[in-house]
C-alpha cells in the first residue's frame, strides 16, 4: 500500500512539544506551532541505542513523514447525510469474558456519555450519532473481523478502541486495507505506533513514557542498584516492562531477577521468597491492581521493606483497600492526576458519578476525551474517512487540554505529555508531574 510503513528500525528518535486547548463541545481545538522537540517519545540520552559507538545513518519518527499518507481515501465520495438515519461510530473494548473488562466497561460508559452530549448539541447536521459497540474478545486474532463488520455492516465513520495491545495491532493492519480512522484511548503498547501505520492515533500514556519516568525516579532520585521485577504473564506486562529493562541495561543497572505470576493468582509467596533471597534494593511491579494489592500485603508480611514501583494499572484506590497499610510508600506511574483542580475534569467526574455511582477511572477519562476528539474530526472533515484521518494527523506537534490530561502528540500520533507519578502517603495517592529529560542530559548517572 502506498505510503505504508515497511520496516521499523528504532535507533534514536524525536518527539514534539506544545499545543492548543479544546472546549467541551466537539469543536476542534485551536492550533499553534509546537516548540522544538526532544527525541522520540521524550527518549532520554541514556536510552539511545549504540549512542557510545556510532551515530545512526537515519532517525525514525522525527518528522511529519512518520505517518504520512499518499493514498486516495480523501478523494472518495462523501457520505450522503440525507440518506442516513444516523452517523455511526464504532467502539471496541473488553466488555465480557475478558480480564481487562474492569478497564473496558468504564471506557464504554464514558464514550456513551460523549455521544449523548454530542446528540444533545444536535448531532451531525441534525442526525444523531450512534455508538456501535463490539466486545474485544480475549481470543487471539478475533479483532480481525471487527473492523470489516463496523465498516460494511454498521457503516462506521471512525472507531474508538481498543485497550489490548495485540488486538489493536491486528485491527490497525486491517485498517491498512479498509482505511478506517482509529483512535485508541487505552492501549499502552509502545509497539503499536512504531508500526508507522497511518490510520491510528493514541492518547493514553504508553509504556515508553511510563518506563522512562519510573527509571528516572528509581535510578536517579533514589540511586537504587539491585532491582528485582515481578510481572503478570501477559503481553501488557512483557511489553510494558521492556522499556524499563532497556534503559536499566544501558546505564549498567541490569535488573538481577525477573519473576512472573498469572492474573487471578492470590499466593505470591514463592515469587517473593525468590526476590527476598536475591537481596534486591527495590521492586518493579507491572500488572493490575487486584494482584498488586495482595503482593504488597504479602511482601510486607514477609518482612520485605524494599520500595516498590508499579505501572499505571496498579494506581487505583482499590489497591489501597486491598493492601491497607502495606501500600504506604508505594510509587506508581499514573495515567492522570484525579486530584487536580481542573474545571473540565471536575465537571466530567461529577456527571460520571451521578450516572454510574462511582468515580471515573483513567480509561473512562481518556475514552471521553478520545470520543470528543473523533467527533470533532467528523464535524470538521465531514463524512469522509480519509479526511477524518487527515484531521487527526494534523495534531502532530499540537497540544490540547482534555478532562484526563494535557495531550502532546508526537510525529507518530502518540501522546507524550509529561508523566504523572503517585506515591501512597497517609493512605492515599499524592501526585506530581515528571518533566521529560532534556535531549542532551543523561537521565541517570553511570556510576555503579
Amino acid at each position: 500500500m502506498k505510503g505504508s510503513a515497511l520496516i521499523l528500525v528504532l535507533l534514536t528518535l524525536v518527539a514534539p512539544l506544545a499545543w492548543p486547548q479544546t472546549t467541551e463541545t466537539a469543536k476542534p481545538p485551536e492550533e499553534k506551532k509546537a516548540a522544538p522537540a526532544p527525541r522520540y517519545a521524550n527518549m532520554p540520552t541514556e536510552a539511545v541505542p549504540y549512542r557510545r559507538f556510532t551515530k545512526p545513518y537515519y532517525e525514525w519518527f522525527v518528522d511529519k513523514e512518520t505517518v504520512a499518507y499518499y493514498g486516495a481515501a480523501s478523494d472518495r465520495p462523501d457520505g450522503d447525510i440525507n440518506k442516513l438515519n444516523e452517523v455511526a461510530i464504532g467502539f471496541l473494548g473488553p466488555l465480557e469474558n475478558n480480564p481487562e473488562m474492569i478497564f473496558g466497561t468504564p471506557a464504554l460508559h464514558a464514550a456513551q456519555m460523549a455521544i449523548e452530549e454530542a446528540n444533545a448539541r444536535g448531532g451531525y447536521k441534525g442526525k444523531p450519532y450512534a455508538l456501535k459497540v463490539y466486545n474485544d474478545s480475549a481470543l487471539w486474532g478475533a479483532s480481525s473481523t471487527v473492523l470489516p463488520s463496523m465498516l460494511f455492516k454498521d457503516n462506521c465513520w471512525a472507531v474508538l478502541g481498543s485497550i489490548d495491545g495485540q488486538s489493536t495491532h491486528i485491527m490497525i493492519r486491517v485498517s491498512l486495507k479498509l482505511e478506517v480512522p482509529i483512535l485508541s484511548a487505552g492501549v499502552t503498547d509502545r509497539t503499536v505506533p512504531e508500526t508507522r501505520i497511518q490510520w491510528i492515533m493514541l492518547t493514553f500514556p504508553n509504556d515508553r513514557v511510563q518506563g522512562y519516568a519510573l527509571a528516572e525516579y528509581v535510578f536517579n532520585k533514589l540511586n537504587l542498584k539491585r532491582i528485582g521485577e515481578l510481572r503478570t504473564q501477559t503481553r501488557y506486562a512483557r511489553i510494558g516492562i521492556g522499556i524499563f529493562n532497556d534503559l536499566a541495561r544501558r546505564i549498567g543497572r541490569q535488573p538481577i531477577l525477573e519473576v512472573k505470576f498469572d492474573r487471578g493468582d492470590t499466593d505470591f509467596s514463592r515469587q517473593l521468597k525468590m526476590l527476598q533471597d536475591a537481596k534486591i534494593d527495590g521492586l518493579i511491579l507491572w500488572g493490575e491492581y487486584p494482584e498488586a494489592g495482595l503482593i504488597l500485603k504479602q511482601m510486607r508480611a514477609m518482612g520485605m521493606k524494599q520500595p516498590v514501583f508499579g505501572s499505571s494499572r496498579t494506581a487505583y484506590p482499590q489497591l489501597l483497600e486491598i493492601a491497607g497499610p502495606a501500600a504506604e510508600g508505594y510509587v506508581a506511574a499514573c495515567a492522570m492526576n484525579p486530584t487536580r483542580d481542573d474545571p473540565k475534569w471536575a465537571a466530567f467526574r461529577d456527571k460520571y458519578r451521578a450516572r454510574y455511582k462511582e468515580d471515573p477511572d483513567p480509561y473512562a477519562a481518556y475514552a471521553y476525551d478520545g470520543m470528543n476528539i473523533l467527533l470533532a474530526a467528523v464535524e470538521k472533515a465531514g463524512l469522509n474517512r480519509g479526511r477524518i484521518m487527515e484531521t487527526l494527523r494534523a495534531y502532530q506537534q499540537k497540544e490540547l487540554d482534555g478532562v484526563a490530561n494535557q495531550y502532546v502528540f508526537d510525529y507518530a500520533l502518540q501522546n507524550i505529555a509529561p508523566v504523572t507519578l503517585g506515591r501512597v502517603e497517609g493512605g492515599k495517592f499524592v501526585y506530581w508531574t515528571v518533566p521529560p529529560a532534556a535531549p542532551n542530559q543523561p537521565v541517570v548517572a553511570e556510576s555503579r
